[in-house]
């Protein structure tokens, strides 16, 4: 039991990223937070001087120059943190002094705490919740129409049988295909609506994204992968899952162009605040692409039926990417810039 109690297990399981620098700037400790926060596994961050893996960011380092120099605790509320081209994080930064119990100071520890992420989850439930007002009024309109497609489609194809006018046969194949076409996104539709049970089980993520990406990958750009090996196994809907990142490959495909650039990454996330303020485990898939950007005005709808940013779209890949990581009590989140658009998945431990 007292191993549980261990200062590194503990530092582990709080939502504050710390990172332990020494007196030469270089980084002896990061907890999970940070992991998460930077989006970098723990090793690539051991060892490294601070002023590389926060290229370009004096506040971060004023922090803790003046925490040490005072010998005191010192605060900024808010920072802006560049990741990596167009990737940018919002915290708040404290610098403390780290001391032996003679007071000699051999380092200092900042603390990380993301701004918004509050916001965003609250943004996430309430987009949960308008998909599911809008999966019921879907339903009963789907029902409702499909009955007299069906009849449409039997009348055109009966005035065909009887015809042998060439013109009459083209319009009653026209038609036909149109009422097909209709009834292909009802189905689509009904699919977003109706509530199918899961059928969940332990599954290794990669085996997933692997599958995925034969599929997605007879098509330009080839995604690349960039997997952490020491990912554990989680419990989903392996078809369910195998849909959802079909559906975000394929987007940051067409998103990109034949000649652009697709990326997938994946880690693990530790103390992630997710419902009613509960924190925990997560498997993360990040789906990158350069293509130019989903505008600003269509960040907050993104997600909702027949919203899309591509002339033949249907707007609906993403809607129902948004249920499946609903129904798996996950979370997704959407960073976009012209030449980089990210969208992250966080399924949860369990």
């Amino acid at each position: 039991m007292t191993a549980f109690f261990a200062p590194t297990v503990l530092c582990d399981q709080i939502a504050l990223g710390l990172i332990a620098i020494d007196r030469g700037g270089v980084v002896r400790y990061v907890n999970s937070a940070t992991e998460r926060l930077l989006r970098k596994p723990r090793h690539r961050l051991l060892g490294e001087p601070l002023d590389r893996l926060l290229p370009g960011h004096p506040l971060a380092l004023d922090v803790l120059a003046r925490a040490q120099e005072l010998a005191m605790p010192c605060r900024l509320r808010h920072a802006r943190i560049h990741l990596g081209p167009s990737q940018e994080l919002t915290v708040s930064l404290t610098g403390c002094p780290l001391r032996t119990p003679t007071g000699d100071t051999v380092g200092a520890i900042l603390q990380l705490e993301e701004v918004g992420a509050v916001e965003r989850l609250e943004a996430g439930q309430r987009l949960n919740e308008t998909l599911e007002s809008l999966g019921t009024m879907v339903m009963t309109v789907a029902h409702e129409v499909k009955n007299p497609l069906a009849g449409i489609r039997g009348a055109a194809q009966l005035v065909e049988l009887e015809c042998n006018h060439p013109a009459t046969r083209e319009y009653t194949q026209l038609i036909r295909a149109e009422v097909d076409r209709i009834t292909r996104l009802l189905d689509r539709l009904l699919g977003l609506a109706e509530d199918h049970p899961l059928q969940p089980r332990e599954l290794n993520v990669h085996e997933v994204l692997d599958h995925v990406l034969e599929l997605a990958g007879q098509n330009p750009p080839r995604p690349q992968r960039d997997y952490d090996p020491s990912l554990p196994v989680l419990r989903g809907d392996r078809d369910a899952l195998i849909q959802l990142f079909l559906n975000l490959i394929k987007n940051a495909q067409e998103a990109a162009g034949p000649e652009g650039t697709v990326r997938i990454h994946t880690r693990f996330a530790n103390a992630v605040r997710m419902a009613q303020g509960r924190r925990g485990h997560h498997v993360v898939v990040e789906v990158l692409d350069n293509g130019p950007g989903v505008p600003e005005e269509m960040r907050n709808r993104i997600f909702l039926p027949f919203v899309t940013t591509r002339k033949h779209g249907t707007g609906l890949g993403l809607a129902i990417a948004q249920k499946i990581i609903n129904d798996h009590d996950g979370l997704v989140e959407v960073e976009s810039q012209p030449g980089h658009t990210l969208f992250r998945v966080l399924l949860p431990v369990k």
